[in-house]
């Protein structure tokens, strides 16, 4: 995964090829493989899973509540419910809805101008990086806790962050919670600090947002650690530091996916992504924690008796090895070591047929025998007969009325090996080495 976000913001300049860009590669979504800043997007790491993050001062937010309508009309009633509250032109807009939400709920709508989101992506496109998915680096938090289980974002936990960061050589606070989204400067020019600014952030109260018994329980104050001491000493409060690569990929983890409507992606990108998103969110999800576990002891055990099953084959082997070669040296004292047990048996065996004078099927007449058992009444022959090592070779044959083909199928079927090579018929005993 390559996560891109614009090193310096500017809504009204669109970017150029040569736009400088903030970039974080993750295997996982969750550890920083590399990371670093291009002044091109062609110097970008090549990846097949882009994700454009928005900075919080390009993007405003709007609650709304939908109502029930096809998702063909979605773009243009959002367009008739926010035109009031904006003031540039809604043709000039993208609008992109929350995810999970219904007509006839109330949503948050997040709207950036079009534009220079349009910029950016042509400029990525050109660039070879087209972009598969476009985060926002925050976005409102839900207003239950019950919601964070479903999204299995870190950030979704807290009842409000506040994320100081530099950005154009200004440091700023970015502030979220169920009430919405706020960016201001820490400090501005005159000296007014972003401490007498922060009511604008959590509209509805009336109590000091910096003071520790009035924040929401749970609150989390994040810094950069460029800008943590200047926070601490502007703020006075204890900043936890949150590095914009981590950042990045905290929201590159989010539900969220802005491209939608004019910027949507083909039904098989969005499938692909889908899937990805899913993946992503089984492997890091709280949620999912107790079936990652279950999944990993399932493998284990599976292993586990796996290994036992082998062994407990192994051990079977062992002890009918050892039987046979007890059977062996019981039958056959002289036999020391053995190796090869049936071999051995076999070889003892003639032996002993041998030394009695039985004809055993490695003689030449018990081969013979076989043959003309196999050729019957048939007027066919061999002219041409040679035994050794417990081998028949027969060949010139004299054909009239069964081939030497069809004989040596029929030595086959009665369980000797017979081989037919085009000119002579090879015979000897079944197990016999060749």
């Amino acid at each position: 995964m390559l996560i891109l976000a614009p090193a310096n913001l500017s809504i009204t300049d669109p970017p150029g090829r040569d736009a400088a860009v903030d970039w974080v590669r993750s295997s996982d979504g969750l550890m920083v493989l590399s990371h670093g800043q291009s002044e091109a997007a062609s110097t970008l790491p090549p990846d097949k899973d882009v994700v454009l993050v928005v900075p919080p001062r390009a993007l405003s937010w709007h609650r709304v509540e939908v109502p029930k309508v096809g998702q063909a009309r979605w773009r243009a009633v959002l367009e008739g419910l926010l035109e009031d509250r904006l003031l540039d032109d809604v043709e000039e807009l993208h609008f992109a809805a929350e995810p999970g939400k219904r007509p006839g709920q109330m949503m948050w709508v997040a709207v950036c101008r079009k534009p220079w989101l349009s910029a950016w992506l042509q400029a990525l496109e050109a660039a070879g990086r087209p972009v598969s998915r476009i985060a926002p680096l925050l976005w409102p938090l839900p207003s239950t806790t019950g919601q964070d289980q479903a999204s299995g974002n870190a950030l979704d936990t807290s009842p409000s962050l506040h994320w100081a960061h530099e950005e154009g050589n200004t440091a700023w606070l970015t502030s979220a919670s169920p009430a919405g989204v706020s960016c201001l400067p820490l400090q501005t020019a005159n000296g007014t600090t972003a401490q007498a600014l922060l009511g604008a952030l959590m509209p509805g109260t009336d109590l000091d947002p910096f003071s520790a018994a009035d924040q929401p329980q749970g609150a989390r104050w994040m810094a950069d650690p460029a800008v943590a001491s200047m926070a601490e000493g502007i703020l006075g409060q204890r900043f936890e530091l949150v590095t914009r690569d981590d950042w990045m990929l905290q929201a590159a983890a989010s539900e969220w996916n802005l491209a939608q409507f004019s910027f949507a992606l083909s039904a098989r990108a969005r499938h692909g992504q889908r899937w990805r998103s899913l993946w992503r969110r089984w492997r890091t999800a709280p949620a999912w924690r107790p079936a990652r576990w279950g999944l990993a002891a399932l493998v284990l055990v599976q292993l586990a008796g796996l290994n036992a099953a082998a062994w407990l084959e192994h051990r079977s082997l062992r002890a009918k090895e050892a039987q046979v070669q007890a059977l062996v040296r019981q039958s056959f004292p002289q036999v020391t070591l053995v190796l090869d047990a049936p071999a051995q048996m076999r070889r003892e065996v003639q032996r002993l047929q041998q030394a009695s004078g039985a004809l055993g099927p490695g003689d030449l007449e018990t081969q013979l025998s076989a043959v003309g058992q196999a050729i019957g009444a048939a007027r066919s022959w061999p002219t041409r007969v040679q035994f050794g090592s417990g081998q028949t070779q027969l060949g010139a044959w004299q054909v009239s009325d069964i081939p030497p083909e069809r004989i040596a199928g029929s030595l086959q079927s009665s369980g000797w090996l017979a081989r037919w090579d085009g000119d002579a018929i090879s015979l000897r005993p079944a197990g016999a080495n060749p």
